[in-house]
């Protein structure tokens, strides 16, 4: 079953099982489909795959996906993002160390920031010629993505931030395009017979990105220049808070079921909703479900929160039993009849007239 979902290209892999469309039906995410320059991300019998034929291995989608359903063969941001820390040269590019800067995230621009010594700097000086680049998406993906991050690190105060260089430089290596994936392909085989990725980084939840679990570890390894007041107004592409109005909100708990990572979840006792904002990929699923529209975005990010996977209850209801379907149900007052009744009770009142009472 899992072989099935596997879409694997030339270098190149896509995992149905990760994609967001596989989560939830009506999901309309489309970044990797938008982002592609060889347009081949394309709808199969309503299922999102990918056409090997056209797809080129570039990787200039692989940073877009909040799921990590993209991946390379020959470059794993997430090893290059924590093994970046400990070269010596500051400079990210596509011609000595990476197939295409847009296969990084603003998470992982963060997460290399802040464990990189002396600063970072990425070369965008060959991307606006880059046949990649096609109608400029990809160049305006990756200068969004490092704009991003530089938002994240200077709204807390850090002095980490990522350059961008446009300006290409005299005597700069070229090695061209097939020897560089052939030394990433060399990094990569070695970096297999070495220690395991997910021993490296003590993963420990199967739902959540690696990139997002390395971007709270280098949180960590920074939490003691944190600022005092660790709560900011402010919204990221990547994670956003969640409130829930308890009026309206009916206990269904699909929005905790439906998520894909785990970052909403449901009390002991089934009285309630937790909210875990370190995990939240902001999917936008938990909106799309909730057929009260009780739950919605929060634009209140807290750092500490988010890096230590603090919980938070959205709600909690006080059950009561309903008095027709004997079911326990969110009681906020009055009759202590379930909605679900109520509702049966509107639409077919006629059922219970008596005979008597149509004369």
């Amino acid at each position: 079953m899992r072989n099935e979902a596997m879409t694997e290209g030339n270098l190149f892999k896509f995992d149905y099982f990760k994609c967001l469309r596989s989560d939830y039906a009506k999901n309309e995410c489309t970044i990797c489909i938008d982002l592609c320059p060889e347009e081949a991300m394309v709808f199969d019998r309503k299922k999102l795959t990918l056409d090997t034929e056209r797809c080129t291995a570039c990787a200039a989608c692989v940073g877009s996906c909040p799921t990590e359903a993209l991946a390379s063969e020959v470059f794993d941001p997430n090893r290059f993002s924590l093994e970046f820390a400990s070269q010596q040269k500051p400079l990210i590019s596509c011609k000595e160390n990476v197939p295409c800067l847009s296969a990084l995230s603003s998470e992982h621009f963060i997460a290399i920031a802040l464990r990189k010594e002396g600063g970072v700097e990425c070369d965008l000086s060959h991307c606006a010629e880059c046949s990649v680049n096609k109608d400029g998406k990809v160049l305006a993906s990756i200068e969004a993505s490092i704009a991003e991050a530089n938002r994240f690190l200077e709204m807390f105060g850090f002095e980490r931030l990522v350059s961008m260089r446009h300006e290409a430089q005299e005597n700069a290596p070229d090695a061209g395009r097939r020897m560089l994936f052939k030394k990433l392909a060399n990094a990569v085989k070695e970096a297999g017979e070495e220690d395991g990725m997910r021993e490296l980084i003590h993963l420990n939840d199967e739902k959540q990105p690696l990139k997002r679990i390395l971007l709270k570890n280098a949180l960590k390894k920074v939490s003691e220049s944190f600022p005092k007041e660790t709560t900011r107004e402010a919204a990221f592409s990547f994670v956003v808070g969640k409130k829930i109005d308890a009026i309206s909100c009916n206990n269904c708990q699909e929005c905790a079921m439906f998520c894909p990572t785990d970052a909403l979840s449901i009390l002991k006792d089934n009285t309630g909703i937790l909210f875990q904002m370190g995990k939240c990929i902001a999917c936008g699923i938990c909106n799309d479900v909730c057929q009260p529209r009780s739950i919605t975005d929060d634009n209140s990010f807290d750092l500490v929160d988010f890096a230590f996977d603090r919980m938070q209850i959205l709600v909690k209801h006080r059950l009561e039993i309903c008095e027709e379907c004997k079911v326990a149900f969110s009681y906020h007052g009055g009759e202590k009849v379930c909605d679900r009744c109520k509702e049966f009770k509107e639409n077919f009142s006629d059922l219970f007239t008596m005979a008597k009472d149509l004369e």
